[in-house]
């Protein structure tokens, strides 16, 4: 049930009514005091009535003030006039929703289906009889009218049984009904004479003041923890005398089983160790915690996660029988966490905190080659990777170390992510890159960097001191070669290469020209190392099969293009 902020007035009568109009958001106040109320889709007379009138079953009086001819004939959008004189008494009270997160509902209970669930709103104010229901990714903190706080944890399902203020006394008088889930409360010391109570199926817990919690397990366990104070907790016996209760101090609980035993327990189980938790976290799509697994008397944690200047607004939160914590994704920013353990009969124990940053956005560029780990060339070897749509060029870093502390390159690229090893001497390498964006003031920025990708440049394999053996009939080239090298050698009429007549495998450091035509040639070799990396071709080498004039010397004589005289 949802009604909105009441304006000031100076009429004193305007105020009352004011008070009296809680319930909708569809209702206002006439200058007499009447209330008019607007009729949303599905709504009745009775329904109308059990909301706003002191006796519900007049009804039927509002039916013939307005000239209704049926109650359940309302149109939507219509406005039914609701006498003041026919309003609730003045002491109800509100409760005022403070923050929402998640599709939190409210709804009477009187007449369910005709009164949907609404959707609750920080800033909407719900009354007695509202019927909460919160989402298992959502929270709802509620500001009563004594100023005590109310947080409904996620996958909760609660009834504000009442909601009154003791006229004349300053006091109030709030009872809270838990079907499913957790309820924790901050309650403001009043006067003598107040009520607070946490109703639970079977148990009771009621306060003064003080800080305490109240879980109902999908089982049926009822569980009360109490931070500060002193709560009295007692099992609901439905007019038996004699039934336990238990005065729980700070730093103690109890227990309700669905079998109607009662424990109290006089220690809640020990804070967990955030010494594993992650001070950044770089992940657009989720946020992950790892704790220590639970063990012995502990079955799980309890996690909430608030900005640090708005600890009230609770953005995740959610209990995990594992140590594995995970979240939806959270925009870039700084957070504090809240990390609480839970025995294994549902008891919290006190909170501690951890401080992380999220800097995930824009997201990384998507590494494309080298394949991790690959042998490059410094010659031929090239990084390239694949920016994300909303970046605006990358920030590429290389490193002898894998922590990147004294980068050798660090540059930023704003036309593509395609980079050469130009003057990486040869070992073992690291890479990794960034995209780039402008933040909101247009400065610019990059967001995380990719996990680093190892590589390693190697020497260039080459043909090294190429001599040529008998250049007659079968001419022999040979060359200095490295251990677990192969070679490749073609031989051609043309320099370029075009057409080679020869192409060849070879797995040792020489090679005999065989099965060539007499005639002058060019020869080009390219070596490959063990690990199959290719260096490139030599540079053409001109060969002449047959005999040849030879010159004094032992050279031969060329013709003007410097083709070998061949010895007739």
């Amino acid at each position: 049930m949802i009604v909105p902020s009441c304006p000031r007035r100076r009429a004193q009568a305007a105020l009352v009514a004011c008070a009296l109009a809680v319930g909708s958001a569809q209702a206002a106040v006439s200058p007499r005091g009447d209330l008019r109320h607007r009729v949303a889709a599905g709504e009745t007379l009775q329904l109308l009535g059990a909301r706003y009138l002191r006796a519900p079953s007049r009804w039927r009086e509002l039916q013939a003030i307005n000239g209704l001819s049926d109650r359940n004939d309302l149109e939507a959008g219509s406005v039914v006039r609701i006498p003041r004189a026919l309003l609730r008494p003045a002491n109800l009270a509100t409760a005022k929703v403070e923050f929402v997160q998640g599709q939190a509902t409210s709804a009477l209970p009187h007449d369910a289906s005709a009164a949907p669930s609404a959707p609750l709103a920080t800033g909407d104010a719900v009354t007695e009889g509202a019927h909460i229901q919160v989402p298992t990714d959502g929270f709802l903190r509620l500001r009563l009218a004594d100023g005590s706080v109310v947080r409904v944890l996620a996958g909760s399902d609660v009834e504000l049984k009442r909601l009154r203020s003791r006229r004349g006394t300053g006091s109030y008088e709030s009872v809270i009904q838990v079907r499913r889930g957790k309820v924790e409360s901050e309650v403001v010391p009043q006067p003598k004479g107040r009520l607070f109570e946490i109703h639970a199926p079977g148990a009771v817990a009621s306060v003064r003041g003080t800080r305490f919690a109240v879980a109902v397990s999908p089982e049926g366990r009822v569980s009360t923890a109490v931070t500060t104070g002193v709560v009295k907790v007692r099992p609901h016996t439905h007019g038996q005398h004699g039934a336990p209760m238990a005065d729980l101090q700070a730093g103690e609980g109890a227990v309700l089983e669905a079998s109607g035993a009662f424990h109290k327990r006089p220690a809640l189980p020990p804070p967990p160790d955030p010494s594993t938790l992650p001070d950044l976290l770089q992940d657009a799509d989720r946020l992950v915690f790892q704790l220590p697994p639970p063990e012995g008397a502990v079955a799980g944690y309890e996690v909430r996660i608030a900005r640090p200047e708005r600890l009230s607004e609770v953005l995740r939160n959610g209990i995990f029988e594992g140590g594995r914590i995970e979240f939806p994704a959270l925009d870039d920013g700084d957070y504090r966490m809240s990390v609480r353990a839970i025995d294994r009969e549902g008891l919290t124990g006190p909170k501690v905190g951890h401080a992380f940053r999220v800097h995930a956005r824009p997201v990384p560029p998507r590494y494309r080659a080298p394949a991790p780990g690959a042998r490059l060339t410094s010659e031929a070897g090239r990084l390239v990777c694949a920016e994300p749509a909303e970046a605006q060029g990358v920030r590429l870093q290389v490193a002898s170390t894998v922590d990147f502390a004294q980068p050798l390159r660090d540059e930023t690229h704003t036309d593509g992510c395609d980079v050469g090893l130009a003057a990486l001497a040869p070992g073992a390498y690291w890479w990794r890159v960034a995209s780039l964006a402008r933040d909101t003031s247009g400065a610019p920025r990059h967001g995380p960097f990719a996990a680093p990708q190892p590589f390693t440049v190697v020497p260039t394999p080459a043909i090294v001191d190429l001599r040529l053996d008998d250049p007659r009939e079968q001419p022999t080239l040979r060359w200095r070669a490295e251990p677990g090298q192969t070679f490749r050698a073609q031989l051609a009429r043309d320099p370029d290469f075009r057409a080679p007549l020869l192409d060849v495998e070879l797995a040792t450091p020489n090679w005999t020209i065989t099965g060539a035509a007499r005639g002058s040639y060019h020869v080009r070799l390219q070596a490959r190392d063990a690990s199959g990396l290719t260096g490139p071709f030599s540079p053409a080498r001109r060969v002449h099969i047959g005999p040849v004039v030879n010159t004094s010397s032992g050279d031969f004589l060329s013709a003007d293009d410097g083709t070998p005289i061949e010895r007739p």
